[in-house]
């Protein structure tokens, strides 16, 4: 019975809401059509600068803001000079950035490009950097970038890999 008069109850009250006057209608306000402000003209993306080229892995679990892509320009064959691209791109701003390239067993690195130094960096730019490495052995063979960023009173590092797969 209790049930009964709870329903009823509601019922009703759905019914009182419904009949109520809505009111006067507002009147319309004249719309107007605002143009929104043109996007400023920016260059071409971080990603789209470094379109072909490979993510270098990271190894370790630091949390450096920072992502590092390589190319090949030519096959790495026994014996004979390559030079890897690299690319780094900040996630925050920066500085400076110590990057150290060290060649695994059966590599060599140019003396002139195994370490640099970057003063300051900007997120969403792309650095480049070209190392000139010999291979000395067949196999596939490992490219070492110790990197370290401070940003934010704290340094960090964190090394990458760039295997190259050397043929006779």
């Amino acid at each position: 019975m209790q049930f009964a008069r709870v329903l009823l109850l509601c019922a009703v009250a759905a019914l009182v809401g419904c009949e109520r006057d809505p009111g006067p209608a507002q009147p319309k306000l004249p719309h107007f059509n605002i143009p929104s402000k043109a996007a400023a003209k920016k260059g071409p993306s971080a990603a789209e600068l470094t379109a072909g080229m490979v993510e270098a892995a990271s190894q370790g679990k630091s949390q450096l803001p920072v992502q590092v892509k390589f190319d090949l320009p030519q096959k790495p064959t026994l014996g004979e000079p390559l030079t890897v691209n690299i690319a780094l791109l900040p996630q925050v701003d920066g500085g400076p950035v110590k990057i150290a390239v060290s060649g695994g067993d059966g590599m060599t690195v140019a003396a002139d490009t195994s370490q640099f130094e970057l003063p300051a960096v900007t997120s969403g730019e792309v650095y480049r950097q070209a190392v000139n490495v010999t291979p000395t052995a067949d196999g596939v063979l490992m490219l070492s970038l110790d990197i370290s960023l401070k940003y934010d009173d704290v340094t960090e590092s964190r090394i990458f890999s760039v295997p190259l797969i050397v043929q006779r």
